[in-house]
């Protein structure tokens, strides 16, 4: 029995599809790491910490580049710097999660987000 070619160019396709669509599903996942890890892997992280306070956040808005320094759960700290605007209510942050990856020294981020204290959070529950 043959064969036709046509089924042989269907499952190439089908394989293709399936190799396609493996490789974007890995790189759509981005796992949390230490700043350390972050530093030894060099691919595309995030990293959840707190912005140190007592190093001001600088943001240039001729170059549109946001700068701050981040401090992870274990101490280890470094600077964030992002091509964009500074994310809102950022002076109000309790925690903060950068995605991007490390180049050098710093840590270039491409999307951060901010985890506000919830304006619920001293709230009384109704009265009945």
């Amino acid at each position: 029995m043959r064969i036709r070619p046509r089924y042989w160019i269907g499952a190439l396709a089908l394989a293709g599809f399936v190799a396609l669509g493996i490789s974007a599903l890995e790189q759509a996942t981005v796992q949390y790491v230490s700043i350390a890890k972050a530093i030894q892997l060099g691919k595309r992280v995030q990293i959840k910490g707190v912005w140190v306070r007592d190093v001001e956040p600088v943001y240039d808005s001729r170059a549109n580049v946001f700068r701050f320094v981040l401090q992870d759960e274990h101490g280890d700290r470094i600077p964030v710097v992002y091509a964009g605007a500074k994310p809102n209510n950022f002076e109000l942050a309790e925690s903060v999660v950068v995605q991007g990856h490390v180049v050098g020294a710093e840590f270039h981020a491409s999307a951060i987000l901010t985890k506000c204290p919830s304006k619920y959070s001293g709230a009384t529950p109704l009265q009945q």
